[in-house]
């Protein structure tokens, strides 16, 4: 019974015992009340002190958490493909584990130069522009070798008005 509470996290909220070979149980009201007047909020926690760190810094990097997570589901699915790798050595898990937050840093500054392309976007399936959206245009930008008789050069494909914003936002100039 112990276990059932506890995998649907009930547990503080019914008192049971075994009476006569028969299972008692009854709703703790007191616990389900107590629990109610958090309904819709959350709780966040932390050991630093307020000197440290206001409770507004605290919900600010907590939301900001969630930015974290979707660089990191990036990282592993989207771009580098990054899996797990068994690495033999420490200077291997070591470099590993940098170029992934190199990654992460990169991003994270190219989201916050991209920040005004994300402002004006749409919600749900009028959405235009996510990081993924961003990258998989830049993407189709190219460098292509040209080869006129004798004389050999490289010409870069001419960027849409998209990526052009794109590259205009990022400061990076072709």
């Amino acid at each position: 019974m112990g276990r059932v509470l506890q995998k649907y996290k009930t547990g503080k909220f019914v008192n049971w015992s075994v009476e006569d070979g028969r299972l008692v149980w009854r709703l703790d009201d007191e616990a389900i009340q107590t629990e109610a007047m958090f309904d819709g909020c959350y709780v966040v926690y932390t050991d630093l002190p307020a000197e440290r760190m206001s409770k507004e810094e605290a919900i600010a990097s907590y939301k900001k958490l969630s930015l974290v997570e979707e660089a990191f589901r990036n990282l592993k699915t989207v771009w580098l493909e990054v899996r797990p790798v068994y690495h033999k050595t420490d200077d291997r898990i070591r470099t590993h584990v940098f170029i992934c937050m190199l990654a992460y840093y990169l991003q994270w500054h190219m989201q916050q130069r991209l920040a005004p392309l994300f402002r004006r976007n749409r919600r749900g399936k009028g959405r235009k522009w996510s990081f993924s959206s961003v990258m998989a245009s830049l993407w189709q930008i190219s460098i292509n070798p040209v080869r006129m008789g004798k004389v050999e050069f490289e010409q870069v494909t001419v960027p849409t008005a998209d990526q052009q914003r794109i590259l205009e936002l990022l400061g990076v100039k072709l």
